[in-house]
Order: C-alpha cells, then sequence, then structure tokens
C-alpha cells in the first residue's frame, strides 16, 4: 500500500507537468497573454523509505528482510490561508465558496482535470486536490479496465463517468479552448 501511495503521488506529478506544459505551449502561441494569473501548483515531494530487520544468521542472504515501509514527505510549512480541500473526489466542482480568495486557485484545478481528460482522450484526471501551493495525496480515477486500480484505491466512485456532465467550463477552460463538456459559466 505505501508504495501504491508513492506512485500515486508520482504519477499525479507527471499529469501536473503534463497540465503545466499543454499551459505553457498554448501560452506561448495565443495572440494576447491571459487575463489571468496562472497558479504555480505543484503535489509535495515525497519518497518510500525501508526499514530492515536486524539481521540474523550467517547465511548472507538471510541477513535482512524488509520489516516497515513508510511514505516520507517534505515538511510543508502552515500557509497564510492553511490547509485547503480545493476539489472533491466525488465532484467535479470547487469546494472553495465562491467568495473565498482560494476560489481562484480551486477554479484552475477543476480547469486541469478538463484539460488532463481532454488531452488524455478521457482516459485520465487527477482529483481530489487538497493542500496550499503544495497539493497533498489525491486520486486519479481512470477509464482503463472496469475492476482495474492502477492509480490505486480510494472512493472515488462513479467521478469518472460523470466528469463530463458535472464539470463547469470556466474562465480557464474558455481561453484555452477546451471542448464544452455540459455546462459553462
Amino acid at each position: 500500500k505505501t508504495v501504491q501511495e508513492a506512485n500515486l503521488l508520482y504519477w499525479a506529478s507527471s499529469l501536473m507537468d503534463f497540465a503545466y506544459s499543454a499551459i505553457a505551449l498554448c501560452v506561448s502561441n495565443a495572440d494576447e497573454p491571459p487575463p489571468f494569473t496562472i497558479p504555480k501548483l505543484r503535489f509535495v515531494h515525497a519518497g518510500v523509505t525501508v526499514s530492515h530487520d536486524q539481521a540474523s544468521g550467517t547465511n548472507i542472504s538471510n541477513t535482512c528482510s524488509i520489516w516497515r515501509r513508510y511514505l516520507v514527505e517534505e515538511f510543508i510549512e502552515d500557509g497564510l490561508d492553511g490547509f485547503t480541500k480545493f476539489v472533491h473526489n466525488g465532484s467535479a466542482n470547487p469546494l472553495v465558496d465562491h467568495n473565498d480568495p482560494r476560489f481562484k486557485i480551486a477554479e484552475f484545478l477543476c480547469f486541469v482535470q478538463h484539460m488532463q481528460h481532454f488531452k488524455t482522450d478521457g482516459t485520465v484526471f487527477v482529483s481530489n486536490f487538497q493542500g496550499m501551493c503544495v497539493l497533498c495525496l489525491t486520486h486519479i480515477p481512470s477509464k482503463i479496465a472496469k475492476g482495474t486500480n492502477i492509480f490505486g484505491e480510494g472512493n472515488v466512485g462513479d467521478v469518472f463517468e460523470k466528469f463530463p456532465e458535472q464539470h463547469i467550463c470556466n474562465t480557464y477552460c474558455k481561453w484555452f479552448k477546451l471542448p464544452v463538456m455540459h455546462h459553462t459559466i
């Protein structure tokens, strides 16, 4: 399970980098810069550390075995706004109130989901965005094979199938000319 969580962070980071690369390409090809600031976000840096039990015996192949695995994450300083759950894994819309200053980040993350969904031909996107400017543990719903959890377990339910219906295109989606899924604001 620990290795699976580390893999999940690896894939989430890769999918976020993928979205930022697509964003950079669109911005560089645009006639004018976007009328908004693009938030600089990333997932927490993490790794797996392994603890071995004490060596016993004289046979070199039996001298150690894995005792425990731990997921070690970087320490995140408490920001002014504190820890925020921006987008829940059961919905394609921001959890943050429209009047909250963090709403723009939540809106951007919903756009990132749309970008990932579109650029992967509806195969995958990151959900359950939470954290500050450094994002923490997440879920990655995908359309690989029913019952296959290649990105980890989680309680994503049918969010993947409902994403095109639930996602509300926002200012970011429109400026980057993503295809309209269902709603627009």
